[in-house]
């Protein structure tokens, strides 16, 4: 017995080695995981510490998390207003917050353009990265911290940051085309927590919610229920959206009460890029592809 366990010592130690490796990168969200891991690739470990399907809105990091955001050589997160407790509880120097890499002054302009729960009010100035263009300026921003910290990698990390920044602007440049020209294009009918103002300001696209108080767990027929279904067939929109890892039990109570008028509407979702699914995470799905999937849902919502 004791010649067995003199044999497994070394596999034992090794392994407990493994469970205390630290990550090279910490970071808050699937936004930031997406960023860094499309330059970094696999030359450096990268941890999200929020779980993945999980309400990004009220995370609260661990002790064991704010100990690897501590030690870790760059900790990239995405708003001081959403992550509250960096504040307090951070003291790595090399810190990268995304958002003051977003354009305030564009932010200004397209602050009154998203409707949010009175309950989510910081949001007005959050959801930056769902115009690619300014998540593109971020991730500009952040290949420059990643080669200060990481200089041998510089080309690895540049031609990553290339590849996928090409691959977001051809999604966009396709998407322009399409919109083009400016004709009179029909809101989008948005039954969830609209965060997309961002990304509607971008493309000049109108997101109509169902109002500014709507919450996602509402089961009856509210007045401003009935007001939103009558706005979907004055403009005869046969589609609306939900939004992502929430059950659309309104949307699907707005679809179920106009089926009774024989009008009938698809469901599609308008990501947020607020999280992923753990399936999805082992996917591999990235922000391009979820870009590319909201595209192509709003082109099926405008006939395209």
């Amino acid at each position: 017995m004791k010649k067995k366990l003199l044999l497994l010592l070394p596999f034992l130690l090794l392994a407990g080695c493994k469970a205390r490796e630290k990550p090279d990168i910490v970071v808050t969200s699937f936004v930031s995981y997406d960023a860094v891991t499309n330059i970094v690739g696999d030359k450096l470990k990268v941890k999200n510490i929020v779980p993945w399907g999980s309400e990004l809105h009220d995370f609260e990091p661990t002790p064991r998390d704010i100990e690897d955001i501590n030690n870790a050589k760059l900790f990239v997160y995405t708003h001081p207003a959403l992550e509250t407790w960096v504040k307090d509880l951070v003291t790595n120097k090399n810190s990268f917050d995304m958002s003051i890499h977003s354009d305030v002054e564009y932010a200004c302009k397209v602050k009154k353009q998203e409707h949010h729960d009175h309950e989510h009010d910081h949001d007005h100035t959050l959801h930056y990265w769902t115009d690619p263009h300014i998540y593109i300026r971020v991730m500009n921003d952040l290949l420059t911290v990643l080669i200060d910290i990481w200089p041998a990698n510089e080309t690895y990390f540049t031609e990553n940051h290339n590849n996928y920044t090409a691959r977001l602007l051809a999604t966009s440049n396709d998407f322009r085309d399409f919109l083009f020209p400016p004709l009179e294009k029909p809101p989008l009918f948005f039954a969830g927590h609209n965060a997309l103002g961002y990304f509607a300001a971008a493309y000049k696209l109108t997101i109509k919610t169902i109002s500014e108080s709507y919450k996602p767990d509402v089961d009856f027929l509210s007045q401003e229920i009935i007001d939103f279904m009558y706005e979907i067939k004055t403009f005869d929109s046969h589609y609306l959206f939900i939004e992502e890892l929430v059950e659309p039990r309104v949307a699907n109570l707005i679809k179920n009460e106009l089926a009774k008028e024989n009008y009938a509407i698809t469901l599609l979702e308008l990501h947020g890029y607020h999280n992923i699914t753990a399936a999805q995470a082992k996917e591999g799905i990235t922000y391009a592809d979820i870009f590319a999937q909201n595209v192509a849902n709003i082109k099926q919502a405008f006939g395209g």
